[in-house]
């Protein structure tokens, strides 16, 4: 049997994203040319593919259930740079959870919008007591305004997270790929996650993830639930491995999730 706790973070809750799970490391070239590495964390979180529940990049497999609409936001803090991010995202009809997402980034006392995306989330395997495994489709295509070459709407991404349950505690990875357009390179993102509650209200969540070949990041921290099924708040330390103190950061976010507004 897949645990309620499970069932609950992955289907009533849904589960979106930045990141995407996320990893794509396109890298976004901040106002100066230099990229902080929370934007990167985001870019690898949005390129890859959206947003996995907070806060982890790596997606999963829950799509917000149908007349739903959830809003994750989020700060990232390293050495570097400050960076906030936004995320609001919705189901209408036909399974589809629809997302758009922006970075702000803040550095050198000078703020400016590093990095936008939008993108649809379809299950094609939903997760259930009976089918303790879900499995779903991400596609979408990031912006970013600070790019020399390509500002537009020029990098396209795609994602396959899958999502297991193993009582309550949900197992999560993700492969995808994105199109650097600027640099003319494909990557191929991909993350591990595993979250489990260790009370009523407070799961424990750790990762691995990065793009192709190179080094990963790992994350690890907390979830607290203030309102269940609905309000959260989450706190994690995200760093690479003989990676040097620029390559560290603190992530504070919330997540939110409306009550149904269709039939």
């Amino acid at each position: 049997m897949v645990g309620g706790a499970a069932l609950a973070r992955s289907n009533a809750i849904g589960a979106t994203r930045l990141a995407a799970f996320t990893p794509r490391f396109f890298w976004v070239r901040a106002c100066a040319g230099t990229t902080s590495l929370s934007v990167l964390l985001g870019a690898l979180l949005v390129s890859s593919l959206a947003h996995a529940g907070r806060p982890l990049t790596t997606e999963d497999a829950g799509v917000i259930e149908e007349g739903r609409c959830q809003l994750e936001a989020w700060v990232d803090r390293s050495r570097e740079a400050t960076d906030t991010w936004i995320a609001p995202a919705c189901n209408v009809g036909l399974g589809i959870e629809w997302q758009l997402g922006a970075a702000r980034s803040r550095q050198s006392g000078s703020a400016r919008l590093a990095e936008t995306y939008a993108q649809a989330k379809k299950s094609l395997r939903d997760l259930e007591d009976a089918s303790p495994w879900g499995l779903a489709l991400v596609v979408g295509v990031t912006r970013r305004p600070q790019d020399p070459v390509r500002r537009g709407w020029d990098h396209p991404f795609a994602a396959l997270p899958l999502t297991v349950a193993f009582g309550d505690t949900l197992a999560h990875a993700s492969i995808g790929w994105s199109r650097d357009r600027s640099e003319q390179r494909d990557v191929t993102p991909w993350g591990i996650a595993l979250e489990t509650p260790a009370g009523e209200r407070l799961t424990l969540v750790g990762e691995a993830f990065g793009e192709s070949s190179a080094r990963p990041f790992l994350r690890a921290g907390g979830r607290y639930s203030l309102i269940k099924d609905s309000l959260e708040i989450d706190l994690t330390v995200v760093a690479r491995p003989g990676g040097g103190r620029g390559e560290r950061l603190v992530s504070l976010g919330v997540f939110w999730q409306s009550g149904r507004f269709m039939p």
